[in-house]
């Protein structure tokens, strides 16, 4: 059997831990070649999680051994996704040795000590942490690739996003940093489309990440996991799941520039998590999808 994306050039940011990993390890298990950036390069380099904390298990030597292992294509190129210099070699080095890009996978998400607290008393350096990784590194991605993109007639950018660009969780660096990669999203496509090239923004809900995990068993200041949250979430292939099929869809520009949670994706195209079950839609991504399709009615999108 031909897998979904074989021979398509997959660059995936954030590809060490959480869903970055995930969306590579399933991106390369659906034949793509996975070019897997993040900062993250051998395990030995792993981070505490606060001054204080665990440990965060993840690398992506570890990401692309797995998808090797699998019988999939896979390199890693260290990144420092807040450097500009070093992203726009990352994608210097993609075009270099394969000579195109087909579709970017935008996982990438600097992390604060805290997600909550009013703004006025959290951190100064949250706001970086946050929008530098998690708004303007998607940014320069997109622009260093789209000029790639234009001149092979076709691509797919994918920026995950989440449910706080609108509503009212986590701290407020967060929150701007969610509504500013949405609102990227839609610009972006508006740019893209007559070459056609699709941008879209897609929302997660709860994600079995390694944060997420030890969140859950440990509880970390400002990210509460409970069994409720746990019970409702997915793998992060899933979410890699979302991509391939929104990478295979011939209609893909009709999509382009708009807002879809992930489960929501699924049973648009009918695909399950890697357990063989398919989430059922839940009443809080139904009725944000509807909200988001009045809010493309109104815009005329």
């Amino acid at each position: 059997m031909v897998a979904m994306l074989s021979d398509k050039i997959a660059l995936v940011t954030g590809a060490s831990r959480g869903v970055g990993r995930g969306v590579a390890l399933e991106l390369g298990r659906q034949g793509a070649y996975v070019i897997g950036a993040a900062r993250t390069a051998r395990a030995d380099e792993t981070r505490q999680w606060g001054a204080d904390g665990p440990t965060v298990p993840g690398s992506l030597d570890e990401t692309i051994a797995q998808i090797v292992a699998a019988g999939g294509g896979a390199e890693a190129v260290p990144t420092d996704l807040a450097d500009v210099d070093q992203i726009e070699s990352l994608v210097c080095r993609v075009i270099d040795r394969h000579g195109r890009i087909d579709m970017i996978a935008n996982c990438a998400m600097g992390f604060p000590q805290s997600f909550e607290g009013v703004f006025w008393d959290t951190p100064l350096e949250d706001w970086p942490r946050q929008v530098d990784v998690g708004v303007r590194a998607k940014y320069l991605i997109a622009r260093f690739a789209a000029p790639h993109m234009v001149r092979q007639g076709g691509g797919l950018i994918v920026n995950i996003s989440s449910a706080a660009s609108k509503d009212d969780f986590y701290n407020v660096a967060y929150r701007t940093a969610m509504a500013a990669v949405d609102r990227m999203t839609s610009a972006m496509a508006a740019d893209l489309r007559p070459y056609g090239v699709a941008v879209v923004s897609i929302w997660p809900r709860w994600v079995r990440t390694e944060r997420v995990l030890i969140a859950a068993r440990d509880p970390q200041p400002g990210f509460p996991v409970t069994e409720e949250d746990l019970a409702a979430s997915d793998t992060p292939e899933f979410t890699g799941r979302a991509i391939a099929h929104l990478a295979c869809d011939p209609d893909i520009l009709s999509r382009s520039g708009k807002i879809f949670p992930v489960v929501q994706l699924s049973h648009l195209y009918g695909f399950p998590d890697i357990d063989g079950v398919q989430p059922a839609m839940d009443d809080y991504t139904a009725s944000w999808a509807r909200r988001l399709a009045a809010i493309d009615d109104a815009l005329g999108s």
